[in-house]
């Protein structure tokens, strides 16, 4: 017997503890599956996009909790391991996967202290937003990021500008679509875009919104945030110029936490995010995904949770099959 034979097979090993990652386990536990969780180490969190969402309000009963994301999660985890049922069917483990091997049918995952066998792997890890550099650093965006003046997702907070003033930082054409969004949505009092030094990628058909819309473009380097993140941001400094905007959304784009998946050699869009079948297993067979990180998807909580289910119903249902087929064999 080698050592692999040793340690516990587990049906599923969830990595990530974000929105994804919640549902993964709670569906795992329903599903009464044996599941380890990798909740990712402190400099996991820290890189993780559901650790700084401090306010959700596009989810019913979401409106009052202060950072949802993590708190929900956190119930997730008393429910299973306080559940006389489920308690022995989960193994948490507060560090971050740094390998991952497929050997034979199942995954070798590894944290640097010790190695876990699973048979089937559901990732969760996220992504994060890509932040402007205000003179050479992302640091100045964060005070007002974590108050909620700069925000990523017009989806998740395009209605806390109404009645304000708004800019959007970035330069590819989609900036031109999230700005002329807005104010049809809202008749925002003005907008702009903030390039931060790039040229403005835009077709003549945007450049026509632009004009449409009255939308003031500058491309200068953001010189500095305006305002006392304490209170309020008062908007930006652009080549001199104060741009009066307490509301603005960033959309540079995202960093996918895709690293585990590579090493696989799983499937990528053009933008690195995984490819998956509809039940969210990728072109390594018995390696899902789910949440953010998914191409083709929205980047919201609900989708997250909906994709987590669809795939761990899926290796629920490969992982019965096999206990099928191994019952029939010992009948034999």
């Amino acid at each position: 017997m080698n050592e692999r034979d040793e340690k516990k097979i587990y049906d599923i090993a969830v990595i990530g503890g974000g929105g994804a990652g919640q549902m993964g386990v709670l569906r795992a536990a329903l599903n009464n599956m044996d599941t380890i969780m990798f909740t990712g180490d402190a400099n996991a969190k820290r890189r993780s996009r559901a650790t700084w969402v401090a306010t959700v309000e596009n989810i019913p009963g979401f409106f009052d909790l202060k950072k949802p994301i993590a708190a929900t999660t956190k119930g997730v985890l008393n429910f299973v391991q306080s559940h006389p049922n489920f308690a022995t069917k989960l193994e948490l483990v507060k560090s971050a996967v740094t390998t991952i091997e497929k050997q034979d049918e199942l995954f070798v995952l590894g944290d640097g202290n010790a190695e876990y066998v699973c048979r089937y792997v559901l990732l969760c890890t996220g992504t994060m937003d890509v932040q402007p550099l205000i003179n050479g650093s992302i640091e100045p965006v964060f005070p007002y990021a974590n108050r909620g003046d700069i925000d990523y997702c017009i989806r998740c907070d395009g209605h806390k500008t109404i009645g304000k003033n708004c800019a959007i930082i970035g330069h590819s054409s989609s900036t031109v679509h999230i700005a002329v969004m807005l104010l049809e949505r809202y008749d925002l009092p003005g907008m702009w875009i903030l390039t931060n030094g790039k040229e403005l990628e835009a077709s003549q058909t945007e450049r026509d919104l632009i004009d449409l819309y009255d939308i003031q473009v500058r491309e200068g380097e953001i010189d500095e945030i305006v305002g006392d993140p304490k209170t309020a941001m008062e908007g930006f400094r652009v080549a001199g110029e104060l741009i009066p905007t307490p509301k603005a959304f960033v959309a540079l784009g995202s960093i996918v936490y895709n690293e585990l998946a590579k090493s696989l050699g799983v499937k990528m869009n053009k933008h690195d995010h995984l490819v998956t079948d509809k039940k969210g297993e990728t072109s390594v067979p018995g390696f899902y995904a789910a949440g953010d990180l998914v191409g083709g998807k929205k980047k919201q909580v609900y989708t997250a949770w909906d994709s987590a289910v669809d795939a761990v119903d899926a290796i629920d249902a490969k992982n019965r099959a096999r206990k099928r087929e191994e019952r029939v064999k010992s009948r034999k």
